[in-house]
C-alpha cells in the first residue's frame, strides 16, 4: 500500500514516511529515504529548510 502525504512539517514527515521528496518551485530538488534526506541532505535548499526548523530551548 502507498499513499501520498504532503506536509511542510518535516518532523511529521520524519515520523510517518519511509521516503521523502523535497520540492522547490514545483521541481524536485532531493529525494530518497527520509532519514537520508533529513539527516544527510545533498541539496543546499534542503539544508536551508532543516536549519529553519525551530527548536525549543532545553
Amino acid at each position: 500500500m502507498s499513499y501520498l502525504f504532503v506536509s511542510h512539517d518535516l518532523n511529521v514527515v520524519r515520523l510517518l514516511c519511509e521516503r521523502g521528496i523535497v520540492m522547490r518551485a514545483g521541481r524536485i530538488v532531493e529525494e530518497g529515504a527520509t532519514d537520508k534526506v533529513l539527516f544527510s541532505p545533498e541539496s543546499d535548499y534542503t539544508r536551508e529548510l532543516l536549519a529553519a526548523i525551530p527548536h525549543p530551548p532545553v
